[in-house]
């Protein structure tokens, strides 16, 4: 009769040279794909893996104050240190209020109706629902250098409400229980309702580190004041958001603090802001003792101390401190550039040296930095490499043991054949030895079955 390349003999040179090589081949084990669907399918599977193996956590920092506090100063700060987005509530608000999407004119319609209560004596100041600010926080919060390097988020959250919806999350509930349904069923009367689901992380947002701004209303207002914007636009609205913060967090913040030792498992940092007369007095003196000093200029590292209050730079040096102690930070970016300040030619030929010295110290700060950050390029040039050996063992030694010696046959046997198709020819064989292999380990199966049962029995 008929024999088709399984069950019978083979019907070309290519199934012969299959079944001749599966008969020798002991078995074939089935390799279980990481992405069956394809890289472009699953990349954010491959991200996340490559994070979680090297350890790249993104760094979430958060910065909550009064109104009118320092939470942007801060901010910055805290940003330019780890090189991630900064994102400050109150730009939010703006950018987002200028756009032309769902929230953002629902955002405009509640802002006008937070201004017209505003403008009308008789109304309360109205504030925006805490649902809102937190959908506009998410959406800025979603983009991908916030979700791949982390940000800093100053200005946010207002209230306890607010740090609940953006920090926590309703639990998955628990599997059903056919014993405890049956009894409920069994029961009767009113339905015992059931309790509130448990608040657990939300991994996207909860912050590692916090800064807690205590500021006063006086130290609050003045900074206030010293803008652009005429008082009655702002001060009522001020007015409102303050004693809702008082309210909410007051002093020494205790709820805000169990909120995120408790469940962000990150101890807040007070971050005491100084009224502006004596961050002034404080930066006069300290610019003072450091014209003062041997060499009348701070050194290049020292930079950050120019552009923020000495209570600042502390506050940011404590939670950098704190967070690393906890986690290993890496950055892969390089460091941000700051914009060169154009320098008038001096009158006095000191004040030319001066210049001279700052500028040969600030470029062998700079060969230094380029240095260290090479050095550490080439590191981790080596420990990817390490890892990439270790993690590709076994699937090199799978290719080795079962898909190397059989396609190294079915090319012996394309060169011994020469057909006219090559590689039809190479497909053919692999095909049929790939169903010869699989029937003989099935016979095998089958007949080791055998074997066992009579034993068992």
């Amino acid at each position: 009769g008929d024999a088709s390349p399984v069950a019978g003999a083979p019907a070309s040179a290519a199934e012969a040279s299959a079944a001749d090589a599966a008969a020798e081949e002991p078995s074939v084990r089935t390799f279980r794909w990481w992405c069956e669907e394809g890289l472009a399918a699953n990349v954010a599977k491959v991200a996340a893996e490559f994070r979680r193996w090297r350890r790249l956590d993104p760094v979430r920092l958060c910065v909550m104050g009064p109104p009118g506090s320092c939470t942007d100063v801060l901010g910055r700060e805290l940003a330019k240190r780890y090189n991630v987005p900064h994102v400050s509530f109150d730009d939010v608000i703006t950018e987002q209020k200028n756009s032309d999407t769902p929230t953002g004119q629902l955002l405009r319609e509640k802002l006008a109706e937070c201004e017209a209560a505003a403008a009308n004596p008789k109304a309360p100041v109205l504030l925006l629902p805490a649902s809102l600010t937190v959908k506009v926080v998410e959406e800025a919060l979603s983009s991908k250098p916030c979700r791949w390097r982390g940000f800093v988020l100053s200005g946010f959250p207002q209230s306890m409400e607010e740090a609940t919806e953006l920090f926590l999350e309703d639990a998955p509930p628990p599997p059903p229980d056919p014993a405890a349904e049956a009894d409920a069923k069994g029961k009767k009367g009113k339905k015992e309702e059931a309790p509130p689901p448990e608040k657990v992380l939300r991994p996207d947002y909860a912050p590692q580190g916090v800064a807690l701004v205590a500021a006063s209303e006086e130290a609050c207002l003045a900074r206030l004041q010293a803008g652009d914007k005429p008082e009655d636009q702002w001060l009522p609205l001020f007015k409102r958001q303050f004693e809702r913060w008082q309210k909410e967090f007051p002093e020494g913040a205790p709820a805000a603090k169990e909120l995120f030792a408790t469940k962000c498992n990150a101890d807040p940092v007070v971050v005491a802001e100084e009224p502006p007369a004596e961050a002034e007095a404080a930066e006069v003196e300290a610019a003072e003792a450091a014209e003062s000093a041997p060499g009348g200029e701070d050194a290049p590292g020292e930079a950050a101390a120019e552009d923020a209050p000495a209570y600042i730079v502390d506050a940011v040096s404590k939670l950098c401190s704190r967070l690393e102690a906890g986690m290993q930070v890496n950055n892969f970016l390089p460091p941000l550039e700051e914009p060169a300040t154009e320098v008038t030619a001096p009158a006095a030929e000191v004040e030319q040296s001066t210049a001279a010295e700052g500028e040969a110290r600030r470029k062998e700060e700079e060969t230094r930095k380029k240095r260290e950050q090479e050095e550490r390029l080439e590191q981790i040039k080596k420990d990817e490499l390490v890892r990439l050996e270790k993690h590709s063992e076994p699937l090199r030694q799978y290719l080795m043991s079962f898909v190397v010696p059989t396609v190294t046959s079915g090319l012996v046997e394309v060169c011994r054949a020469q057909p006219d198709d090559p590689v039809g020819y190479l497909a053919e064989y692999l095909s049929v030895y790939s169903q010869l292999a699989r029937r003989k380990l099935g016979v095998r199966r089958q007949s080791l079955t055998a074997v066992t049962a009579p034993s068992a029995s």
